[in-house]
């Protein structure tokens, strides 16, 4: 019970430590945002495997940056309820799992579908060479 009065206490008090690694945190991931908007410029006109898979990957980091932002904010003012260890957890816990998803992606989807747009483009130019049209009508 008492596990479950310190993650839902509604004024946590001051003595958090983390403000700087939060900050650091949020920091880092709106530069890379910045970072994965410009590869992502960059590539999605000739790789259409990246442009499918990692649409939304620097907006997410941009959300989390300024989600983190907003909660180191309001932690260290102190307003209740918002400034609840519970939503640090779950934002952290958020995060964790979109690297997961992010991660798992790049090294397993990624190539697969890279060489499946390989293959379905080569398909198509080859049905363009066999569906030849004539001139003549058809009797």
């Amino acid at each position: 019970m008492s596990f479950i009065n310190y993650l839902f206490s509604p004024e946590p008090g001051k003595d958090f430590l983390y403000y700087y690694p939060m900050l650091g945190l949020a920091a880092a991931l709106i530069i890379g945002s910045i970072v994965t908007s410009i590869i992502y410029k960059k590539r999605k006109k000739h790789d259409y495997a990246y442009k499918r898979l990692f649409k939304n990957l620097s907006t997410r980091l941009v959300t989390f940056g300024l989600l983190f932002i907003v909660l180191t904010a309001v932690r260290y003012e102190n307003i209740p309820y918002f400034a609840m260890r519970f939503w640090l957890y779950i934002s952290l816990l958020l995060l964790a799992y979109f690297a997961y998803k992010y991660i798992k992606t790049a090294r397993t989807d990624y190539p697969r579908e890279k060489a499946n747009v390989k293959t379905n483009l080569r398909k198509v130019d080859t049905k363009k060479e066999e569906n030849r049209y004539l001139p003549n009508k058809k009797r």
